[in-house]
């Protein structure tokens, strides 16, 4: 099993987890962490290392509209799934530092940076 390498924080936010094999599935984020969360869901038949999609909305005072994670499924429980986030745009990486102050995101992709000359 892999160790997680971040801080956690509890929460209860309700979220839609998109998975190409299963379909849509609705559960409650139980934990976040800098490199990964835990859905509470009804289901756990999305299979270890499924490529998966949450969306959530994180609130008013962290951003505008809904927020979209790019992950894999690593483990499972009867309640739920864990997901480890791939590489995270600077959006995402920005809405999870105001969910979860002090714990950083441990995958953010580098935007291009154009250079003169």
């Amino acid at each position: 099993m892999e160790q997680r390498s971040s801080g956690r924080r509890s929460m209860s936010l309700g979220a839609v987890v998109a998975c190409p094999r299963f379909g849509l599935i609705r559960g409650q984020i139980t934990d976040l962490g800098g490199g990964g969360l835990y859905v509470r869901a009804e289901t756990s038949i999305v299979p270890i290392g499924a490529p998966v999609t949450v969306t959530f909305h994180p609130g008013e005072g962290i951003c505008k509209g809904c927020v979209s994670l790019h992950g894999r499924v690593i483990h499972q429980s009867l309640h739920g799934f864990g997901i480890a986030f791939g590489d995270l745009d600077s959006e995402c990486a920005d809405a999870l530092a105001g969910m979860a102050p002090g714990i950083a995101p441990a995958h953010r992709r580098a935007m291009p940076t154009l250079r003169a000359g």
